[in-house]
C-alpha cells in the first residue's frame, strides 16, 4: 500500500505538487501602467503623467532577528541619503513593520518624491550595488491644477496593485480605458519571502488609452476666471455648448479643489477643508436651483403655443397683481406700463408674465418644462448627476400632500419661482435646443465632430410658428441690446439671452441665485451659456443682470476672439 501510494503521489498528482510548489516559492509582483492622458479639445494636456522618484531599499537588506535591529538598519540607510541630499527624514517604524509583515517583495520607500536636484546627487553618490536604490514610477499630474476638477476628478491608489483608480469624474466614469494594463513579474522567493534573482518571467505595462475631451481650456479659463472675479469665495456654476453638436465647451462649478492636492492621497486636512468650502459639489450637474426669470422664455412658449400669446398681445403692468387675494411684485416697483412681448422680455416684466401664465395654466406651463426636459437628467457623461429636478404641476402638488393648487402656484411658476428646481446644466441644454428650434440637447465631455446634438435618441422640433418664433428670439435679442442684460453685450457680437434672479430659502435666510442664459450668434448660433451665481449674505440683492451678465461677456467674447484672432 505504500508504494502505491507514493507511486501514485509521484505519476498521477505531478500537476498538483507543482502548483503546490509554485505557490509556495513563487510570487507576482505588478507593476501599474502609465495612466492615459486626458486633454482638451485642442490636444492641450488637462491630466497627465509626471515620473516620479523614490530613494528605497530592498525588505530583503534589512534582514534582522528583532523589529529594533530592522529599524536601525533602515535608520542608517536613510541617514547616508539624507546626508547627501540634505534632508533630515526618521524612518517610520510602524510603516517599517506593516511591510515587512504584509509585502516582502515590494522596495520600502526611504524618501518621497525626490525633486531632480536630490535625484541626480542620489544617482552621483550610490554606487551600483549600493543597497539603496532608485525608483522610478509614473504619478498623475494635473499641469492646471483646480482648472476644471469636477470634471477631470480625483484618483486615488490601490493598495492591491499599486496602480491608481478614478473615483470621481471622467477618471472614474472611463477608468477602464485610462489604466491600461499591469506590467507582471514571476519572482522565486526563498523560504521567508524575499524574492530571489533573477526574475522567472517578465511582461511589460500597457499604457492606457488617451481621451480627448469636447473642453476648451480656454473657455474653461475664462468661466472661472470672470466667476471668481465676481465674487471673492463665488458659489455657483457656468456652463458652455457648442450648439451644433452638444459637446460641452466648458463646464465651471466654484468652489472647487485643486487636484494635485488630493490625488494619488487625500491628507485629513485638505479633505476637512474642502468638505467646509462644499468644494465636493458640482454645482453644475448636482446643484438645483430655481430658475427665476429665465423661464419666461417657457412661459412665453407655452402661451405662443397654446394660442393664449400672441407677440402683439399687450398687457400692462403698474407694479403689481393681485392674484388669489395675494400682491405679487413686478421687480420695477413703478411698473412699466403697456408693453407686448419683446419689451417684457427685454425689460424682464414679472407682471407680463404672471398674465402670460395664468392665461396658458399650469398644466400648460409644466408641459412647456418637460418638452424641454427639465424633469430629467441630461444624460452627460459624468458620474453622480442629480435626479431630483422637479417640474411641478397640481397632480404632483396633491399627490405630495401641499394641497391643491393655486393661482398664485401659477403667477410663481411664470416667473420659475415656486416648486420648480433645475441644474444649470439643464438650462443650458435647453437654451442651445432652442437655438436650433428643438427641445433636446444630450450633451457630452468627449471631442466628437459633427455629433448628432441628441446623442442617440431622435431630434424634437419646437413646433412654434415662424412669426412666433422670431419675435420670442427678437425679445431676447433686446435683453442684451437695450434691456436689462446690456452687460451681457460683446462688441461685434449679436446675442440672445435672459436674465434671471431667484430666491432660495435656507436656515440663515433668503439667498438670491444670479442666472443669465445666452446663445450666440443670434442668426447662426454657435455657443450657449447659462450661469447661476448664489448670492454670499442672505437679504442682499444679487441678480442675474448685475452679476451673471459679465460671466457671459467673458466667455463670449473669449469665444469669439479665438474664434476671429482678436479682430472681431
Amino acid at each position: 500500500m505504500l508504494v502505491a501510494c507514493l507511486g501514485y503521489q509521484q505519476l498521477f498528482r505531478v500537476a498538483d505538487h507543482t502548483a503546490s510548489e509554485q505557490q509556495q516559492n513563487q510570487r507576482r509582483f505588478l507593476t501599474p501602467a502609465p495612466r492615459g492622458v486626458i486633454k482638451d479639445r485642442e490636444h492641450r494636456v488637462l491630466a497627465g503623467n509626471r515620473v516620479r522618484t523614490d530613494a528605497a531599499i530592498n525588505l530583503s537588506d534589512l534582514r534582522a532577528t528583532t523589529p529594533e535591529l530592522r529599524f536601525a538598519a533602515a535608520q542608517r540607510q536613510l541617514d547616508r541619503v539624507n546626508a547627501l541630499i540634505g534632508r533630515h527624514g526618521q524612518v517610520n517604524a510602524t510603516h517599517l513593520e506593516r511591510a515587512f509583515a504584509r509585502d516582502r517583495l515590494t522596495p520600502f520607500i526611504l524618501v518621497n518624491d525626490l525633486n531632480e536636484q536630490e535625484a541626480a546627487r542620489l544617482a552621483a553618490g550610490l554606487a551600483a550595488t549600493d543597497p539603496v536604490r532608485l525608483l522610478h514610477s509614473s504619478e498623475r499630474w494635473y499641469p492646471h491644477g483646480a482648472t476644471a476638477a469636477h470634471v477631470l476628478g480625483r484618483v486615488r491608489r490601490e493598495i492591491s496593485s499599486g496602480s491608481v483608480a478614478g473615483v470621481s469624474g471622467l477618471e472614474q466614469r472611463h477608468d477602464a480605458t485610462l489604466k491600461g494594463r499591469p506590467g507582471v513579474t514571476r519572482l522565486q522567493v526563498d523560504a521567508w519571502g524575499f524574492p530571489l534573482d533573477p526574475p522567472l518571467a517578465r511582461t511589460e505595462p500597457e499604457p492606457g488609452v488617451d481621451l480627448v475631451l469636447s473642453l476648451d481650456l480656454d473657455l474653461q479659463l475664462a468661466a472661472e476666471r470672470a466667476m471668481t472675479a465676481t465674487l471673492p469665495r463665488p458659489r455657483g456654476a457656468a456652463v458652455v455648448l457648442a450648439v451644433a453638436t452638444g459637446e460641452i465647451l466648458a463646464l465651471a462649478s466654484e468652489p472647487g479643489f485643486d487636484l494635485n492636492e488630493v490625488s494619488p492621497a487625500l491628507p485629513p486636512a485638505t479633505k476637512q477643508r474642502i468638505d467646509a468650502a462644499g468644494g465636493w459639489f458640482n454645482r453644475a450637474t448636482q446643484g438645483l436651483y430655481p430658475p427665476g426669470s429665465t423661464f419666461k422664455i417657457f412661459t412665453a412658449l407655452a402661451g405662443l403655443r397654446g394660442g393664449t400669446l400672441r407677440p402683439d398681445t399687450v398687457h400692462s403692468c403698474p407694479g403689481f397683481i393681485d392674484v388669489g387675494g395675494h400682491r405679487f411684485p413686478c421687480h420695477n416697483d413703478a411698473g412699466h406700463g403697456k408693453l407686448a412681448l419683446r419689451e417684457a422680455l427685454a425689460h424682464s416684466c414679472n407682471v407680463f408674465a404672471y398674465q402670460t401664465g395664468l392665461a396658458a395654466g399650469p398644466d400648460a406651463l409644466a408641459a412647456e418644462a418637460r418638452r424641454f426636459h427639465f424633469d430629467a437628467p441630461t444624460g452627460i457623461d459624468l458620474p453622480a448627476e442629480t435626479r431630483r429636478m422637479l417640474v411641478p404641476d397640481p397632480a404632483w402638488k396633491q399627490q405630495d400632500g401641499r394641497g391643491s393648487w393655486t393661482d398664485g402656484d401659477t403667477a410663481n411658476l411664470s416667473i420659475g419661482q415656486g416648486f420648480l428646481r433645475c441644474s444649470p446644466l439643464q438650462m443650458a441644454c435647453a437654451i442651445a435646443s432652442l437655438a436650433r428650434r428643438e427641445t433636446l440637447t444630450v450633451p457630452t465631455l468627449l471631442r466628437q465632430p459633427g455629433r448628432n446634438p441628441t446623442g442617440n435618441r431622435p431630434r424634437e422640433p419646437l413646433g412654434l410658428a415662424d412669426g412666433d418664433y422670431t419675435a420670442l428670439i427678437g425679445g431676447l435679442r433686446a435683453v442684451i441690446e437695450t434691456g436689462i442684460g446690456r452687460d451681457a453685450q460683446v462688441p461685434g457680437v449679436t446675442m440672445a439671452g435672459k436674465t434671471g434672479t431667484a430666491q432660495v430659502k435656507r436656515p440663515e435666510g433668503i439667498f438670491n441665485v444670479a442666472w443669465f442664459v445666452a446663445f450666440a450668434p443670434v442668426d447662426h448660433p454657435e455657443i450657449a451659456i447659462a450661469v447661476a451665481l448664489e448670492g454670499d449674505a442672505p437679504g442682499v440683492e444679487f441678480a442675474g443682470a448685475e452679476h451673471a451678465a459679465p460671466i457671459v461677456r467673458e466667455i463670449v467674447g473669449t469665444y469669439f476672439d479665438k474664434r476671429t484672432g482678436g479682430t472681431r
